[in-house]
């Protein structure tokens, strides 16, 4: 059987007792010793994902860009990267500006009153802190605290000028890097091979604590978000694919369900890159020199189904207090306003801690809508986050066989990414 499919059994299997525990325990779900088996399993599964990371990304990294040869292949790569990268992010904002004006979830919710929870806040005073934030001060505090951007920009210059160096003592550090490269990818799929059982626990544990019964008020807030996510994946992104390669989209992203699943069912976009990589690699046949260099700062820059949802939500905000206080509205001008944040802070969104609140937070003040309505969208943010994780890394995925393509780096004869006629 098929990786995806014992994947989507473990989601049902997990799903359905997480159902059963809820419902027979309440609120003392956290008691139940089916619970609490499933979620130490959740938690060992997570644990194992996170732990392959920063060696994953450092020497994959430094592999993928020592393969390229020299900085003036490294540089025409990382800019169209970055430039596509940007390119999807706009694309998702604004799907998500259509449907939320389209649907108005907060005018169909009708009135509700400012939660009185405080929320605490931590905005960066300019956007020059955001880019100082970027820059790892001490890159061994950078790992340990799992801040994946300060490794990518520390793997990123030590790479560069690995390039620089001659080629006798360039000769003697790549055995190295490519061992421990390999090493990395074999633990991957080691760690890949226990994802059915980790994701069934990951999903009973969320069933459990949530239930089904939160959707119920927020049903058209969801609704908007979930039918923005689903048409920037099966809709967008395949029309980039289409554009740029002539290759069957849904072909591909089919062939990347074990690292969408994956990701929607840990909500970490990180945690999902060594699944990511080693499907780009071994199921869809792109080359290590590609994946290495693209999936890793893409996981970490390229924050589409973030941004996507963080301007759903504000525009919801800005809907629910337009019933509050009459004379505020969101004209045209505001939401361009949005649009413009949307893109730029989630960009710069890895270099701040807990960025998705606080890419909100810094959104809501500049329209100047209280940050406090934030904490009606806790109930339903953790299954939200899921989805727009997968959203994040099909993004990651199209864009890197967008750049593979371009660079001749998709090698399978035969394959399911063989370009239209």
């Amino acid at each position: 059987m098929k990786l995806h499919w014992k994947i989507l059994i473990g989601m049902v299997v997990g799903a359905i007792a997480g159902y059963i525990i809820h419902t027979t325990a309440g609120d003392a779900f956290e008691e139940n010793q089916v619970y609490l088996a499933f979620d130490g399993i959740a938690t060992i599964f997570l644990k194992l994902l996170k732990m392959i990371v920063i060696p994953l990304v450092f020497f994959s990294l430094l592999g993928g860009m020592i393969g390229m040869g020299s900085m003036k292949n490294l540089g025409r790569l990382g800019s169209k990267t970055f430039g596509l990268y940007i390119v999807t992010s706009f694309l998702a904002i604004m799907v998500g500006l259509a449907w939320v004006n389209l649907v108005q979830p907060g005018i169909r919710m009708g009135k509700k009153e400012i939660p009185t929870e405080t929320i605490e806040k931590d905005v960066p005073d300019s956007f020059w802190e955001v880019l100082a934030n970027m820059v790892p001060e001490n890159i061994v505090s950078s790992a340990a605290n799992f801040d994946l951007l300060g490794v990518i920009i520390f793997a990123i210059f030590f790479g560069a000028f690995m390039l620089a160096l001659e080629e006798t003592k360039k000769q003697h550090l790549l055995p190295t890097i490519d061992a421990v490269g390999d090493v990395m990818m074999k633990l991957t799929e080691f760690i890949i091979s226990l994802a059915p059982f980790g994701i069934a626990a990951l999903i009973a544990r969320m069933v459990s604590s949530t239930g089904v019964e939160i959707f119920l008020d927020m049903k058209w807030y969801v609704f908007t978000v979930f039918g923005s996510l689903a048409t920037h994946v099966l809709v967008t992104l395949p029309l980039l694919i289409l554009f740029f390669t002539r290759r069957n989209p849904y072909r591909y992203l089919m062939t990347m369900v074990p690292a969408l699943l994956t990701a929607f069912s840990t909500a970490s976009s990180s945690g999902t890159l060594g699944v990511t990589m080693e499907t780009a690699e071994k199921k869809a046949g792109i080359s290590n020199r590609v994946t290495s260099f693209v999936l890793p700062l893409g996981a970490t820059v390229n924050m589409d189904g973030t941004a996507l949802y963080e301007i759903v939500t504000v525009l919801f905000i800005g809907q629910l207090h337009s019933l509050v206080d009459p004379s505020f509205s969101l004209g045209i001008a505001q939401q361009l306003l949005i649009v413009f944040l949307g893109l730029t802070v989630s960009i710069g969104a890895a270099g701040i801690p807990h960025a998705g609140l606080i890419m909100m937070v810094i959104i809501l003040e500049a329209v100047g809508l209280p940050v406090e309505y934030t904490a009606l969208i806790w109930a339903v943010d953790r299954p939200l986050d899921m989805l727009r994780t997968a959203t994040n890394v099909a993004s990651d995925s199209s864009v890197t066989l967008i750049m593979a393509h371009s660079e001749g780096e998709v090698n399978l004869p035969g394959s399911p990414l063989t370009p239209t006629q």
